[in-house]
């Protein structure tokens, strides 16, 4: 299916980095951090003999060693891909006659503009890069032989580091603070009105939380924030931001240098963003924390842990939203709240591969009280942009739900069934 809002997709706060394949963080905590940031894996129960399952435990190991080192080569190929387009783009120009091409004597220079853009975002991308050990949580695999294989890179991936590189400019920087006013605005604004009294003993939940500003935003007024992420993209970019930013407005990139289609000017093309906007470092102590891995697995046993869950864009990155509903009631005390903000553009829809439960919003409202959620809240058709150019001819828009829920007792006991346990099934009907 295409998606209006491509950033949207690349930056997915929860699923696989690749939409057909599942993958998993290993449970290594990251030493030396100034802002803890854990990785967990849950345990996946097998009916299998002990050396099968320790075998196995290696075989998957390589297996995620092999997709955590495919994001870094991505990272790494990206000038020569970004070279690779326009290297195209000025072939083609060149190709039509020469009368055409001296309407435009200014095209050349322009290929050489962007083309230094690209030099200057992969500065910003090798520092990311520099930080590339932190998620190398195996101590049996040899991460330098695996990055050595002649693997082939996936176009998607490529995709998603230019998104990163606007999520940038989204999440941390001036230029998007517009758009965070309108999604997290809400969530915050909301939180506040809940929890008149910041404290680190309450304990707010943001899943899919991407390059983890919204969870920056509830840590820095005193809650305690723990920030879950999926995609090796945002963790790696995240980690940066972080853990190794001193100060205000270090880095610098070009995130739409990439983009020639639907521009008034090629200056739109050059737009340059300044980021962060605020110190990261910032923030009262304790109070911030990241965990890495996928939102079902890891919280499934942390039952009534949470006074707060706030999801910002994240419950149509389900697989099965219902199940989403589910384990957010199951994390929340009794009295807890769950805030959230966003559409229903559901993530795997369309996908022959995948499980997708697609629901209304009426569809979705009738399954709360199931879960002891009653809504206290409801705003319907609330603005949103995702890393939208306000110099380019076409935006999306997208028409929001923006809702409070109390959880008002104990959440039924259910089998959990996460995606893994779908696919299984689905497989076993085949």
């Amino acid at each position: 299916q295409a998606d209006p809002c491509p950033e949207r997709m690349e930056a997915s706060a929860s699923g696989s980095d690749s939409k057909n394949e599942t993958k998993d963080v290993h449970n290594t905590k990251v030493p030396d951090m100034k802002v803890d940031l854990e990785e967990t894996k849950a345990k996946i129960k097998r009916k299998k003999t002990t050396s099968s399952l320790q075998y196995e435990s290696l075989d998957e190991e390589m297996e995620e060693a092999k997709h955590y080192c495919s994001i870094l080569k991505a990272y790494a190929n990206y000038p020569s891909h970004c070279f690779q387009i326009f290297n195209k783009l000025e072939s083609d120009f060149n190709s039509i006659p020469k009368i055409q091409r001296n309407l435009i004597p200014a095209f050349d220079k322009k290929l050489k503009t962007m083309r230094a853009c690209v030099g200057a975002n992969q500065v910003f991308i090798r520092k990311i890069l520099n930080h590339d050990h932190v998620f190398m949580s195996s101590s049996r695999i040899n991460y330098d032989w695996v990055l050595r294989q002649n693997t082939q890179i996936k176009p998607g991936n490529m995709d998603k580091v230019k998104s990163t590189l606007r999520q940038c400019m989204r999440d941390w920087s001036v230029d998007g603070k517009a758009e965070r006013d309108m999604c997290y605005g809400p969530i915050i604004k909301e939180i506040e009105r809940l929890y008149p009294k910041p404290s680190p003993s309450t304990r707010i939940l943001v899943p899919g939380c991407g390059l983890a500003r919204l969870v920056w935003e509830i840590a820095s007024r005193g809650y305690h924030a723990q920030g879950n992420e999926f995609s090796y993209f945002m963790l790696l970019c995240s980690y940066l931001l972080l853990n190794a930013t001193s100060k205000e407005n270090m880095y610098m990139v070009f995130p739409f240098v990439h983009q020639t289609n639907n521009l008034y000017s090629p200056s739109a093309q050059f737009r340059r963003v300044r980021f962060p906007d605020v110190n990261p470092n910032n923030l009262p102590k304790r109070t911030l924390s990241m965990v890495a891995g996928d939102f079902q697995e890891i919280y499934e046993k942390q039952v009534e842990e949470w006074d707060c869950v706030a999801t910002c864009f994240f419950i149509d990155t389900a697989n099965n939203v219902i199940e989403y509903i589910r384990l957010i009631s199951s994390l929340l005390k009794v009295g807890g709240h769950w805030v959230n903000f966003g559409p229903l553009l559901y993530h795997y829809s369309g996908m022959q591969s995948e499980i997708s439960i697609e629901l209304s919003w009426e569809e979705i409202k009738a399954c709360l009280e199931h879960y002891n959620l009653k809504l206290l809240r409801e705003e319907k058709h609330k603005p949103a942009t995702y890393c939208h150019h306000t110099d380019k001819m076409m935006k999306t828009e997208y028409s929001c739900i923006s809702t409070t829920c109390v959880k008002v007792k104990k959440t039924p006991v259910e089998q959990p069934n996460p995606r893994w346990h779908m696919k299984k099934k689905q497989a076993a009907k085949k």
